[in-house]
């Protein structure tokens, strides 16, 4: 769970320029797991530090440091998902009271209805009695919504500092202007409070402090203007939100928003990209605090963490990498709300997610192989182990993907 602190950072949110701030240079990846079509790692905060791997063709498995990817899923809802283009089953999130009440919350698309290419989904579920397996019976259906395209879904879900429920989504990929149709929930991040009783309705309340509720928009909606935050986190220490926005045909950018923030914020998507401006929209928007070019194979961000781990060098650097070009770079924060970042190193396969683990260490997954962040810096002392675990990635992905 998220510890929150306040901060007094102005938000001078300006274009980034590349950093002189190295990282270790003994950094290196250590593969620990393997899986399918890993798009993202969590961890439960139940003290057990067991990493859940999500994979899109819709299982949840466990790693154990030291034992492997176990060999029974957590969760098997793959007749549930449907993975047209840029669907599946896309985000987990466990309540911040996980360790007592044995709440996680998942996101993934369904067959479409109504002439919908696909339907996001957002269900509830609990753990069974065994801590490593998930009871399938207990599904509730928290939110749906129809997605005109099978693209840009978004598909990431976090708990806030403030016990509430973050839901990404994208502007739906067959219209960009919902992002700036404040009555439209496509292209927004928006923010729940879900209900924890068995069966209970409505399944999730709206947080009185929303910014929209009781004026022009929809009350589920915390931010505007995104295009598709396939990828956000929140920094655990100080509860300040990283949002990476895929871009359209020049540019990707990472958003920022500070904890004390009281939503509302408009990112600019379509009325930019990135820093480009686009000509005949009006309106305040929120600068990204970092943009990169589609130069050199770059085509898609997928967003990552601000470390706090227990690697020196590596503390309070937000990392991301580009799903095409595998390239991974690390941002650093120069003055309170300017950003600069520089390139580490660039992988020779895409880079699906990332996770943290219950002590802030950091993990990416290029798809069929989960890795850690090493250094010899490194308190790590986990063993690790590499179970072998190939199940083969049966459904192939778009080249644009996310």
């Amino acid at each position: 769970m998220l510890v929150r602190l306040a901060l007094l950072l102005s938000l001078l949110l300006m274009p980034s320029l590349p950093s002189t701030a190295q990282v270790p240079g003994d950094l290196a990846l250590t593969s620990v797991a393997s899986g399918s079509t890993v798009v993202a790692m969590r961890e439960a905060g139940d003290g057990t530090n067991r990493l859940f791997l999500v994979e899109r063709s819709g299982t949840i498995r466990i790693y154990v440091p030291g034992t492997g990817v176990l060999g029974t899923p957590f969760l098997d809802i793959i007749a549930e998902v449907d993975t047209f283009f840029e669907g599946g089953l896309l985000g987990l999130a466990f309540h911040p009271s996980y360790s007592s009440n044995g709440l996680f919350y998942v996101y993934y698309t369904r067959t479409g209805t109504g002439g919908d290419s696909l339907e996001t989904v957002v269900a509830r579920y609990n753990v069974s009695a065994d801590p490593n397996i998930a009871d399938p019976l207990t599904f509730q259906e928290v939110f749906t919504i129809g997605q005109p395209a099978g693209n840009h879904n978004g598909g990431d879900i976090h708990f806030g500092a403030d016990g509430f429920l973050y839901i990404g989504l994208g502007d739906g990929g067959a219209s960009s202007a919902t992002s700036q149709d404040n009555d439209n929930l496509l292209g927004k991040m928006l923010r729940i409070a879900p209900c924890t009783n068995a069966a209970c309705s409505p399944a999730f309340d709206i947080p009185g402090t929303n910014p929209f509720v009781g004026a022009a928009g929809a009350d589920e909606i915390w931010a505007t203007g995104l295009r598709n935050p396939y990828r956000f986190s929140f920094d655990r220490l100080t509860g300040d939100m990283f949002i990476a926005d895929v871009g359209a045909g020049s540019r990707e950018e990472v958003d920022f928003q500070a904890a004390s923030s009281s939503g509302g914020e408009d990112y600019g998507w379509n009325c930019r990209e990135g820093d480009i401006p686009n000509t005949g929209c009006t309106g305040t928007f929120v600068d990204p605090v970092m943009v990169y070019t589609h130069s050199g194979g770059n085509c898609s961000i997928t967003g990552g963490y601000r470390y706090r781990g227990c690697i020196e060098g590596l503390q309070g650097k937000y990392v991301f990498a580009d799903f095409c070009s595998g390239r991974i770079w690390f941002g650093t924060e120069d003055t309170p709300g300017n950003w600069s970042f520089m390139e580490w190193t660039n992988l020779p396969s895409s880079v699906y997610g990332f996770g943290e683990d219950e002590s802030g260490e950091l993990y990416i997954s290029t798809g069929g192989t989960i890795s850690r962040f090493d250094s010899a810096s490194s308190c790590i002392t986990d063993p690790i182990f590499d179970d072998g675990f190939e199940s083969g990635d049966s459904t192939a992905w778009s080249a644009t993907f996310p």
